[in-house]
Formats: C-alpha cells, structure tokens, sequence
C-alpha cells in the first residue's frame, strides 16, 4: 500500500468503507491530524461509525454527526458537547472489558506514535485499549509525530499499514483551579493514605489537591489506569518509589497520559513509568496483589444504601463507568485496600439553587453497587461503609452530607 508522507496525502475514502468503525487513542493520545482530515473528508466516505475515548480535541463536534455514528465508554471532557445533542450512544461497561468488546467492533485504528530509539514504534501517551486493537483492526494507521513522548508501550513497524509524518504539540488538558471544597475533601482522603500504599486516581481537581498532601509519605506506589499530574508530583517528590509493590517494583504503571504538557515532557523516555494495557491495569487479580491498594475516584452522588452514580445527571450523561467498579473490587481484595469514592456534598443548578448529592434514592444508574461501596468523603467528613449495615450507612452519609439537607434526608422513606 502506498505510505504518504503527510496527512493531506490522504483520501480516507480509499481505506475506510461505508459502515466501517473506526476507533482512535484517547486524550493526550489522539493522533489530532489524523482524525480532523478524516472529519473533514466525512462525506467522500458515507456513513460510518467512530468509537471515542475522552475527547481533549475538536474532531468529535455535534456537527460531524451528520455523516459519523459516535459512541464512547464516557461522556467525559469535550464528549459532553456531543452527549447534550444527543449525538453520543454509550456503551456502558467496565473498564477491563472494553478492550475484548472493542476487538470485535473495530474495523480500522488510527494511532499517534512516534520513533522508538531502540527501534520501531512507541504508542506515546496510549496503551490501555488500542493496544488489543493493533493486532484485531482490519487497517491500522499511525501518525509518527516527533513532539511525541516515547514510553515503553511498543508497536512494530509490520503491523502498520498506512504512516504519515506530523511535528506538532499533542492534546493535553489545562488544571483547573481547586475550590476550597476539593482542598477540604482532599484533606479527608489524604488522611487514610499511609505509606506504602499503591495508589490509583481517577480524574479532576480533588486528585491533585490529594497529592499535595501527600508529598511527606514514603514509599508509595501508582498502579493506575491514566498517569495525571497528580502522579507526576508524588514521583517528582520521591513519595511515590514503587519499592514495595511485588509486582511492576519501581514501576508506576498506567495505561493513559492524562495531563499538562509538562506531564507529557515528564514521561518522556522516563524508565520510571511503565503503560500497560487494560488486561493489566484494571485486572482485579493483579490489583489484589498490591499491597494497601487505595483507589480514589469520583461519583455524581450516592444514595443512602450505599449506591453511587457515576455517570449522568439531570438527565445528561457527564461520566462513565469505567473503572469504578474494577479498581473497587481490586481494592477490597487487597490486603489493608481501601476504594475510595469523593464527591462535593453539593452541586449547583443552572438557576443557581443547590442540590444535595447525598440522596435518598439515586436519579440516574447505580454504576457502583451497594456491595463495591467503599468508603465516601464529602467536604464534611469520612463515612466508611465497609461491614455497615443499611441502617449505619444511611446513618452515617446523613452525616456527611450538607446540613442544610441532613434533616430532609433522616426523614426520607427508606
């Protein structure tokens, strides 16, 4: 097959056919000239279908939907435009799945590497599930972008069908500030991470703020599935070593780059981080072996049984499944683990009134069920519903709700 030199060479039309799914690296991964050129030569191919990560780029717009069928595992970063058009189907599984449903859907992959120095191909700042994809993808085509960070995640040059030369600055993510909430929850969770505990972060401002707090620790380790800025601190402070991790020691391992440019610059040819694939970092048997694995993610809200929805509210799909219940169960089967869901006690509507997001029944999916529930933190305090009966965990996340709603929520049917 003819290999262009430059993305504009390309007439998508010539690889990819009507009805195709073409799927893509995620965030910090996306190979960003590759898939604009494919959006804007969308009606020279007909209908086809495009499965998505989280979106940091322009390429999945509502309005590229007239031609391409889009679907994700989250409605997480710039997906939400394409959720509120109701132009996003979810296919809504957990994380360690993924990868074996993709295998079976995807008909061409589209990939940024860059130039090994050791030879062939890294995959950069995505792992996780393209990895499984190279080998079951009818076509896979790479962008070789050398502002690319080179991690050890491989891909030989054979099982490249389609190259093409780019130089240019990847996608990354701008932090937002935290609120004086996210500092309080972080102080909370930061307060049951001892050292030596392996450590996994979901996404937003709380991680960050957590890793802050937790710069005095020693010996801690990262088995996660994104590397975030938040990572990239403890590793940078020597709080995290990876030096009493039985498996992957002196690894942090992900199987995404989530984060600042300066993330990207850190990972660089850092033989301190190792990307994996899902069937490794969301896989409960390996979570189990880590010692005092404590996971940190995030929730929409939780009801008073102990149910937590991840996903949607106000009839929106904002988050995902995920890993929430991978990393939870992984955790519970760690020996001294914890699986730790943070969330603001409240949020506020478009008018501007707050709502609790301790409830007593939950308004969208029970993504982690009642039997997964760890521990939850709010601003207001810790409630660890592990043994817990229904009674003490309605008793105990009242107490961490707002104070404004905790006399509506001791009244509420059960």
């Amino acid at each position: 097959m003819p290999q262009p030199t430059d993305t504009d060479e390309l007439r998508f039309a010539d690889l990819i056919r009507p009805g195709d799914v073409v799927a893509w690296g995620q965030a910090c991964g996306e190979p960003l000239r590759l898939t604009r050129q494919l959006m804007a030569q969308r009606h020279q191919i007909g209908g086809f279908g495009a499965f998505i990560g989280i979106s940091l780029g322009d390429s999945a717009d509502p309005e590229h939907a007239d031609c391409v069928r889009f679907r994700s595992f989250c409605g997480t970063g710039r997906n939400g435009r394409l959720a509120a058009a109701g132009k996003l189907d979810i296919l809504p599984l957990h994380y360690s799945q993924l990868a074996s449903v993709l295998m079976r859907q995807v008909d061409v992959l589209m990939l940024q590497v860059t130039r090994h120095p050791n030879g062939g191909y890294s995959l950069g700042a995505c792992c996780d599930y393209v990895a499984a994809l190279i080998p079951a993808a009818r076509l896979v085509i790479a962008e070789v972008n050398r502002q690319v960070p080179v991690t050890d995640a491989r891909i030989d040059a054979r099982q490249i069908d389609v190259m093409v030369e780019a130089d240019y600055a990847p996608a990354a993510m701008t932090m937002q500030p935290p609120s004086r909430a996210n500092r309080r929850i972080a102080a909370h969770v930061a307060s049951l991470i001892d050292d030596g505990a392996t450590l996994q972060f979901g996404l937003g401002a709380t991680p960050d703020c957590v890793a802050a707090l937790l710069l005095d620790r020693r010996h801690l380790g990262l088995h996660s599935g994104v590397l975030s800025d938040a990572g990239m601190a403890l590793m940078a402070s020597g709080a995290i070593d990876n030096s009493r991790k039985p498996i992957d020691a002196g690894l942090s391992v992900a199987g995404t780059l989530l984060g600042t440019p300066e993330l990207l610059a850190f990972a660089d040819s850092n033989t301190a981080i190792a990307m994996r694939p899902i069937s490794h970092t969301h896989d409960t048997a390996t979570i189990a072996r880590l010692p005092a694995f404590t996971a940190i993610n995030s929730a929409l809200e939780v009801d008073l049984s102990g149910q937590a929805n991840t996903e949607s509210a106000g009839g929106r799909y904002l988050g995902t499944i995920g890993g929430a219940v991978d990393f939870s169960r992984g955790a519970q089967a760690s020996e001294g683990g914890k699986a730790i869901l943070a969330l603001t006690a409240t949020a506020q509507r478009r008018d501007g009134t707050l709502f609790s997001r301790i409830v007593p029944r939950l308004s969208g999916p029970a993504t982690v069920g009642r039997g997964d529930i760890g521990i939850v933190v709010t601003e207001n305090g810790i409630a660890d519903l592990r043994g817990q009966t229904l009674d003490e965990r309605r008793r105990r996340l009242t107490a961490i709700a707002d104070p404004a709603f905790r006399d509506d929520l001791t009244g509420a049917e059960q």
